[in-house]
Protein backbone atom coordinates (compact mmCIF):
# COMPACT_ATOMS: atom_id res chain seq x y z
CA UNK A 1 0.00 0.00 0.00
CA UNK A 2 1.38 3.39 -1.03
CA UNK A 3 1.91 5.86 1.84
CA UNK A 4 -0.33 8.89 1.91
CA UNK A 5 1.48 12.02 0.81
CA UNK A 6 1.23 15.66 1.82
CA UNK A 7 2.71 18.35 -0.40
CA UNK A 8 4.24 21.02 1.85
CA UNK A 9 4.32 24.29 -0.05
CA UNK A 10 6.38 27.42 0.59
CA UNK A 11 7.34 29.95 -2.09
CA UNK A 12 10.95 29.90 -0.92
CA UNK A 13 12.42 26.54 0.09
CA UNK A 14 13.21 26.94 2.92
CA UNK A 15 14.43 30.02 4.87
CA UNK A 16 16.95 29.14 7.62
CA UNK A 17 14.70 30.71 10.27
CA UNK A 18 11.77 28.45 9.39
CA UNK A 19 12.89 25.28 11.13
CA UNK A 20 9.37 25.00 12.56
CA UNK A 21 8.05 24.05 9.10
CA UNK A 22 10.72 21.41 8.53
CA UNK A 23 10.38 20.04 12.07
CA UNK A 24 6.66 19.59 11.61
CA UNK A 25 7.20 17.78 8.30
CA UNK A 26 9.87 15.54 9.83
CA UNK A 27 7.53 14.61 12.68
CA UNK A 28 4.82 13.27 10.36
CA UNK A 29 4.20 9.55 10.77
CA UNK A 30 1.09 8.73 8.71
CA UNK A 31 1.82 11.06 5.80
CA UNK A 32 4.97 11.27 3.69
CA UNK A 33 6.00 14.91 3.10
CA UNK A 34 7.28 16.31 -0.17
CA UNK A 35 8.16 19.95 -0.71
CA UNK A 36 7.35 22.36 -3.52
CA UNK A 37 7.88 26.08 -4.09
CA UNK A 38 8.87 28.78 -6.51
CA UNK A 39 12.60 28.38 -5.86
CA UNK A 40 15.23 26.65 -3.72
CA UNK A 41 17.31 28.89 -1.50
CA UNK A 42 21.05 28.35 -1.79
CA UNK A 43 21.49 28.90 1.95
CA UNK A 44 18.16 27.30 2.85
CA UNK A 45 17.42 24.45 5.21
CA UNK A 46 18.54 20.98 4.21
CA UNK A 47 15.42 19.19 2.98
CA UNK A 48 17.14 15.83 2.55
CA UNK A 49 15.76 13.15 2.21
CA UNK A 50 12.40 14.60 1.14
CA UNK A 51 11.46 14.95 -2.54
CA UNK A 52 11.67 18.63 -3.56
CA UNK A 53 10.11 20.31 -6.59
CA UNK A 54 10.61 23.92 -7.59
CA UNK A 55 9.36 26.08 -10.42
CA UNK A 56 12.81 27.57 -11.03
CA UNK A 57 16.37 26.73 -10.09
CA UNK A 58 18.33 29.99 -10.21
CA UNK A 59 18.21 33.76 -9.86
CA UNK A 60 18.78 34.36 -13.57
CA UNK A 61 16.61 37.03 -15.16
CA UNK A 62 14.66 34.47 -17.17
CA UNK A 63 13.91 32.44 -14.04
CA UNK A 64 12.60 35.52 -12.25
CA UNK A 65 10.38 36.24 -15.24
CA UNK A 66 9.06 32.68 -15.07
CA UNK A 67 8.11 33.13 -11.41
CA UNK A 68 6.36 36.42 -12.10
CA UNK A 69 4.44 34.90 -15.02
CA UNK A 70 3.33 31.99 -12.85
CA UNK A 71 2.09 34.35 -10.13
CA UNK A 72 0.02 36.21 -12.72
CA UNK A 73 -1.36 33.25 -14.65
CA UNK A 74 -1.05 30.17 -12.46
CA UNK A 75 0.33 28.23 -15.43
CA UNK A 76 3.26 25.90 -14.78
CA UNK A 77 2.79 22.77 -16.87
CA UNK A 78 6.10 21.08 -16.07
CA UNK A 79 5.82 21.60 -12.30
CA UNK A 80 2.17 20.56 -12.23
CA UNK A 81 3.01 17.44 -14.21
CA UNK A 82 5.78 16.48 -11.80
CA UNK A 83 3.52 17.00 -8.80
CA UNK A 84 0.68 15.08 -10.42
CA UNK A 85 2.96 12.06 -10.73
CA UNK A 86 3.48 12.17 -6.95
CA UNK A 87 -0.30 11.93 -6.31
CA UNK A 88 -0.41 13.91 -3.04
CA UNK A 89 -3.60 13.45 -1.02
CA UNK A 90 -3.39 16.94 0.47
CA UNK A 91 -1.50 20.23 0.00
CA UNK A 92 -0.39 22.11 3.10
CA UNK A 93 0.74 25.66 2.36
CA UNK A 94 2.48 27.79 4.96
CA UNK A 95 1.35 31.45 4.97
CA UNK A 96 -1.72 32.71 3.13
CA UNK A 97 0.50 34.54 0.63
CA UNK A 98 2.14 31.29 -0.43
CA UNK A 99 -1.22 29.54 -0.50
CA UNK A 100 -2.46 31.98 -3.14
CA UNK A 101 0.57 31.07 -5.28
CA UNK A 102 -0.12 27.33 -5.07
CA UNK A 103 -3.90 27.74 -5.36
CA UNK A 104 -4.01 27.22 -9.17
CA UNK A 105 -1.94 24.05 -8.75
CA UNK A 106 -4.26 22.70 -6.04
CA UNK A 107 -7.24 23.36 -8.32
CA UNK A 108 -5.58 21.74 -11.30
CA UNK A 109 -4.65 18.64 -9.28
CA UNK A 110 -8.04 18.64 -7.52
CA UNK A 111 -6.30 18.19 -4.17
CA UNK A 112 -7.65 19.68 -0.91
CA UNK A 113 -5.71 22.68 0.37
CA UNK A 114 -4.84 23.35 4.01
CA UNK A 115 -3.18 26.64 4.94
CA UNK A 116 -1.29 27.63 8.09
CA UNK A 117 -1.60 31.32 9.00
CA UNK A 118 1.53 32.41 10.87
CA UNK A 119 1.13 36.13 11.50
CA UNK A 120 2.26 38.62 8.89
CA UNK A 121 -0.20 37.16 6.40
CA UNK A 122 -3.10 38.41 8.54
CA UNK A 123 -1.51 41.48 10.11
CA UNK A 124 0.32 43.47 7.40
CA UNK A 125 -1.67 46.37 5.97
CA UNK A 126 -2.76 46.37 2.34
CA UNK A 127 -0.26 49.04 1.35
CA UNK A 128 2.59 46.80 2.49
CA UNK A 129 1.09 43.84 0.63
CA UNK A 130 1.21 45.72 -2.68
CA UNK A 131 5.04 45.77 -2.71
CA UNK A 132 5.89 42.32 -4.06
CA UNK A 133 4.61 40.00 -6.82
CA UNK A 134 3.78 37.25 -4.31
CA UNK A 135 1.78 39.54 -2.03
CA UNK A 136 0.02 41.18 -4.96
CA UNK A 137 -1.09 37.71 -6.07
CA UNK A 138 -2.45 37.22 -2.57
CA UNK A 139 -4.49 40.41 -2.77
CA UNK A 140 -5.94 39.31 -6.13
CA UNK A 141 -6.82 35.78 -5.07
CA UNK A 142 -7.58 35.96 -1.34
CA UNK A 143 -11.37 35.60 -1.68
CA UNK A 144 -10.86 32.71 -4.08
CA UNK A 145 -8.54 31.20 -1.46
CA UNK A 146 -11.19 31.56 1.25
CA UNK A 147 -13.63 29.61 -0.88
CA UNK A 148 -11.33 26.78 -2.02
CA UNK A 149 -9.28 26.11 1.12
CA UNK A 150 -10.80 23.44 3.37
CA UNK A 151 -8.97 24.46 6.57
CA UNK A 152 -7.01 27.46 7.84
CA UNK A 153 -4.71 26.54 10.72
CA UNK A 154 -4.07 29.50 13.05
CA UNK A 155 -0.89 29.28 15.13
CA UNK A 156 -2.53 31.27 17.94
CA UNK A 157 -5.88 32.60 19.07
CA UNK A 158 -4.57 36.06 18.16
CA UNK A 159 -4.05 34.96 14.55
CA UNK A 160 -7.56 33.50 14.48
CA UNK A 161 -9.04 36.83 15.63
CA UNK A 162 -7.12 38.75 13.00
CA UNK A 163 -8.11 36.31 10.25
CA UNK A 164 -11.75 36.56 11.27
CA UNK A 165 -11.61 40.36 11.16
CA UNK A 166 -10.22 40.20 7.62
CA UNK A 167 -13.06 38.05 6.36
CA UNK A 168 -11.62 34.53 6.54
CA UNK A 169 -14.53 32.06 6.95
CA UNK A 170 -15.00 31.38 10.66
CA UNK A 171 -16.02 27.74 10.18
CA UNK A 172 -12.68 26.99 8.48
CA UNK A 173 -10.43 28.47 11.21
CA UNK A 174 -8.70 26.07 13.61
CA UNK A 175 -6.23 27.14 16.31
CA UNK A 176 -3.33 24.70 16.49
CA UNK A 177 0.24 25.04 17.80
CA UNK A 178 2.99 23.63 15.60
CA UNK A 179 5.01 22.40 18.58
CA UNK A 180 8.71 21.90 19.18
CA UNK A 181 10.94 18.91 19.81
CA UNK A 182 11.13 18.32 23.57
CA UNK A 183 13.76 15.60 23.44
CA UNK A 184 16.57 18.12 24.11
CA UNK A 185 18.52 18.60 27.34
CA UNK A 186 16.09 21.02 29.01
CA UNK A 187 16.97 22.13 32.49
CA UNK A 188 19.68 19.50 33.00
CA UNK A 189 22.05 22.05 31.42
CA UNK A 190 21.42 24.70 34.11
CA UNK A 191 24.80 24.12 35.77
CA UNK A 192 26.53 25.35 32.61
CA UNK A 193 24.74 28.69 32.42
CA UNK A 194 26.56 32.02 32.36
CA UNK A 195 24.63 34.18 34.83
CA UNK A 196 25.52 37.36 32.92
CA UNK A 197 24.28 36.48 29.42
CA UNK A 198 21.14 38.09 28.02
CA UNK A 199 20.16 36.39 24.75
CA UNK A 200 18.20 37.68 21.76
CA UNK A 201 17.45 35.22 18.94
CA UNK A 202 15.55 36.29 15.86
CA UNK A 203 15.57 38.18 12.59
CA UNK A 204 16.79 41.76 12.80
CA UNK A 205 13.59 43.35 11.54
CA UNK A 206 11.33 45.95 13.08
CA UNK A 207 8.71 43.67 14.58
CA UNK A 208 11.29 41.69 16.58
CA UNK A 209 12.02 44.83 18.61
CA UNK A 210 15.73 44.21 19.21
CA UNK A 211 16.41 47.96 19.43
CA UNK A 212 14.29 48.13 22.61
CA UNK A 213 16.46 45.47 24.23
CA UNK A 214 19.66 47.29 23.29
CA UNK A 215 18.28 50.47 24.85
CA UNK A 216 17.19 48.55 27.97
CA UNK A 217 20.74 47.26 28.48
CA UNK A 218 21.83 50.70 29.75
CA UNK A 219 19.70 50.17 32.85
CA UNK A 220 20.55 46.46 33.11
CA UNK A 221 24.30 47.14 33.13
CA UNK A 222 23.98 49.59 36.01
CA UNK A 223 22.25 46.94 38.12
CA UNK A 224 24.18 43.90 36.84
CA UNK A 225 27.76 44.94 36.03
CA UNK A 226 29.33 42.65 33.44
CA UNK A 227 26.05 41.66 31.82
CA UNK A 228 26.47 40.74 28.15
CA UNK A 229 23.97 40.87 25.33
CA UNK A 230 24.29 38.13 22.72
CA UNK A 231 22.32 38.69 19.48
CA UNK A 232 21.81 35.63 17.29
CA UNK A 233 20.26 36.57 13.98
CA UNK A 234 20.63 38.74 10.94
CA UNK A 235 18.51 41.05 8.84
CA UNK A 236 18.16 44.48 7.24
CA UNK A 237 18.41 46.36 10.56
CA UNK A 238 21.74 44.87 11.61
CA UNK A 239 23.86 47.98 10.85
CA UNK A 240 21.37 50.25 12.62
CA UNK A 241 21.38 47.99 15.66
CA UNK A 242 25.17 47.73 15.70
CA UNK A 243 25.41 51.52 15.68
CA UNK A 244 22.85 51.79 18.47
CA UNK A 245 24.72 49.21 20.55
CA UNK A 246 28.06 50.95 20.02
CA UNK A 247 26.64 54.25 21.26
CA UNK A 248 24.83 52.83 24.30
CA UNK A 249 26.40 49.69 25.75
CA UNK A 250 29.77 48.19 25.09
CA UNK A 251 29.48 44.44 25.46
CA UNK A 252 27.09 43.38 22.69
CA UNK A 253 28.00 40.46 20.45
CA UNK A 254 26.32 40.12 17.04
CA UNK A 255 26.65 36.48 16.00
CA UNK A 256 24.80 36.80 12.70
CA UNK A 257 22.54 34.06 11.35
CA UNK A 258 23.00 30.85 13.34
CA UNK A 259 21.72 27.31 12.72
CA UNK A 260 18.97 26.20 15.06
CA UNK A 261 21.27 23.79 16.90
CA UNK A 262 23.68 26.62 17.73
CA UNK A 263 20.83 28.83 18.96
CA UNK A 264 19.63 26.03 21.22
CA UNK A 265 23.16 25.77 22.64
CA UNK A 266 23.10 29.48 23.44
CA UNK A 267 19.75 28.95 25.13
CA UNK A 268 21.38 26.34 27.35
CA UNK A 269 24.17 28.78 28.27
CA UNK A 270 22.20 31.99 28.86
CA UNK A 271 20.47 33.42 31.92
CA UNK A 272 17.45 34.90 30.13
CA UNK A 273 16.06 35.20 26.62
CA UNK A 274 14.44 38.50 25.71
CA UNK A 275 12.00 38.78 22.81
CA UNK A 276 10.70 42.38 22.82
CA UNK A 277 8.44 42.00 19.77
CA UNK A 278 6.26 44.94 18.72
CA UNK A 279 3.84 45.75 15.93
CA UNK A 280 5.77 47.12 12.95
CA UNK A 281 4.68 50.25 11.11
CA UNK A 282 3.29 48.16 8.26
CA UNK A 283 1.10 46.24 10.71
CA UNK A 284 3.28 43.13 10.84
CA UNK A 285 3.24 41.44 14.22
CA UNK A 286 3.92 38.05 15.77
CA UNK A 287 1.61 35.09 15.40
CA UNK A 288 3.25 33.07 18.17
CA UNK A 289 7.06 33.27 18.39
CA UNK A 290 8.52 29.76 18.27
CA UNK A 291 11.71 31.03 19.92
CA UNK A 292 9.84 31.54 23.20
CA UNK A 293 8.78 27.90 23.22
CA UNK A 294 12.27 26.67 22.30
CA UNK A 295 13.83 28.70 25.11
CA UNK A 296 11.37 27.46 27.72
CA UNK A 297 11.97 23.90 26.56
CA UNK A 298 15.63 24.45 27.49
CA UNK A 299 14.61 25.70 30.92
CA UNK A 300 15.49 29.26 29.94
CA UNK A 301 13.18 31.97 31.33
CA UNK A 302 11.87 34.35 28.70
CA UNK A 303 10.93 38.02 28.87
CA UNK A 304 8.74 39.69 26.26
CA UNK A 305 6.49 42.64 25.66
CA UNK A 306 2.75 41.98 25.99
CA UNK A 307 2.34 42.23 22.21
CA UNK A 308 -0.61 40.44 20.65
CA UNK A 309 0.25 36.81 19.93
CA UNK A 310 3.15 36.68 22.39
CA UNK A 311 1.46 35.93 25.75
CA UNK A 312 -0.04 32.68 24.43
CA UNK A 313 3.45 31.16 24.39
CA UNK A 314 3.86 31.73 28.15
CA UNK A 315 2.28 30.21 31.27
CA UNK A 316 -0.89 32.08 32.30
CA UNK A 317 0.61 33.44 35.52
CA UNK A 318 3.45 35.08 33.56
CA UNK A 319 1.20 36.95 31.16
CA UNK A 320 -0.05 39.54 33.64
CA UNK A 321 3.46 40.75 34.49
CA UNK A 322 4.66 41.29 30.91
CA UNK A 323 5.75 44.87 30.22
CA UNK A 324 3.71 46.87 27.75
CA UNK A 325 5.11 47.12 24.23
CA UNK A 326 7.83 49.76 24.08
CA UNK A 327 8.21 50.17 27.87
CA UNK A 328 11.99 49.95 28.02
CA UNK A 329 12.22 50.67 31.75
CA UNK A 330 9.83 47.86 32.63
CA UNK A 331 11.66 45.54 30.22
CA UNK A 332 14.99 46.30 31.89
CA UNK A 333 13.55 45.84 35.38
CA UNK A 334 12.18 42.41 34.44
CA UNK A 335 15.59 41.38 33.08
CA UNK A 336 17.27 42.59 36.26
CA UNK A 337 14.86 40.65 38.49
CA UNK A 338 15.49 37.38 36.70
CA UNK A 339 19.25 37.93 36.62
CA UNK A 340 19.53 38.68 40.33
CA UNK A 341 16.82 36.54 41.95
CA UNK A 342 17.80 32.88 41.77
CA UNK A 343 14.60 31.64 43.39
CA UNK A 344 12.38 33.53 40.95
CA UNK A 345 14.55 32.39 38.06
CA UNK A 346 14.05 28.73 39.03
CA UNK A 347 10.29 29.14 39.42
CA UNK A 348 9.98 30.77 36.01
CA UNK A 349 12.25 28.15 34.47
CA UNK A 350 10.23 25.24 35.84
CA UNK A 351 6.86 26.79 34.96
CA UNK A 352 7.99 27.53 31.40
CA UNK A 353 9.17 23.99 30.78
CA UNK A 354 5.91 22.54 32.15
CA UNK A 355 3.84 24.88 29.95
CA UNK A 356 5.70 23.87 26.80
CA UNK A 357 5.45 20.17 27.65
CA UNK A 358 1.68 20.52 28.09
CA UNK A 359 0.89 22.66 25.03
CA UNK A 360 3.75 22.59 22.51
CA UNK A 361 5.06 19.03 22.30
CA UNK A 362 5.89 18.43 18.64
CA UNK A 363 4.95 14.75 18.62
CA UNK A 364 1.55 15.35 20.23
CA UNK A 365 0.76 18.41 18.10
CA UNK A 366 1.75 16.65 14.88
CA UNK A 367 -0.50 13.72 15.76
CA UNK A 368 -3.41 16.17 16.05
CA UNK A 369 -2.42 17.67 12.70
CA UNK A 370 -2.42 14.27 11.01
CA UNK A 371 -5.84 13.58 12.52
CA UNK A 372 -7.00 16.75 10.72
CA UNK A 373 -5.36 15.61 7.49
CA UNK A 374 -7.36 12.38 7.78
CA UNK A 375 -10.57 14.34 8.38
CA UNK A 376 -9.91 16.61 5.42
CA UNK A 377 -9.27 13.76 2.99
CA UNK A 378 -12.35 11.96 4.30
CA UNK A 379 -14.51 15.09 3.68
CA UNK A 380 -13.27 15.37 0.11
CA UNK A 381 -13.94 11.73 -0.73
CA UNK A 382 -17.26 11.50 1.11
Amino acid sequence: MQPKKVLVYRNELLPPTETFILSQANALRRFQPLFAGLRRLRNGLDLTPHPVFSLTSSEAWGEKATRRAFLRTGRAGKLIGALSEQSPQIIHAHFAVDACAVLPIAKKLRVPLVVTLHGYDVSCNEEALKRWPTTRAYLRRKEELWGFTVLFICVSESVRRRALALGFPEQKLWVHHIGIDLRGPGKQMDQHRDLKIVLFAGRLVEKKGCIHLIRAMDRVLKAVPGARLIIAGDGPLRKTLEDEAASRCGDVVFLGQQPNAAVRQWMQRSRVLVAPSVQARDGDCEGLPTVLCEAQAEGLPVIAFATEGVPEALPPDRRESLPKAGDITALADEIIRLMKDDRMWQQVSDAGRRHVEAHFDLAAQTKLLEDKYEEVTAWVHA
